[in-house]
């Protein structure tokens, strides 16, 4: 059976990066926020937190594919990382 340990510690490590970067955009009254083509809003600190959480995961497991809201699909590797960013919009 596979050992997911290091996976866990990787997934605490990014949502923490992904807390730290966003936190000061939760309820912020200059919050910028667009609506995609299917009429769901995405906020700047969407994609702020989708592109810190990729570049972390690009530099960690390089072999591995990344899903994500923002940004679609990105490699092909048989693990697959989804990331749906946290700020609530």
């Amino acid at each position: 059976m596979p050992d997911y340990h290091d996976d866990l510690r990787l997934a605490h490590v990014l949502a923490d990066a992904a807390d730290a970067a966003t936190m000061d955009r939760f309820k912020a009254l200059d919050l910028k926020v667009e609506t995609k083509p299917d009429m769901t809003p995405v906020s700047e600190a969407d994609k702020a937190a989708e592109e810190l959480i990729r570049g972390h995961l690009h530099r960690a497991r390089p072999r591995d594919a990344i899903l994500g809201e923002e940004y679609g699909v990105e490699g092909s590797g048989p693990r697959r990382w989804v990331i749906d960013p946290i700020d609530g919009t």
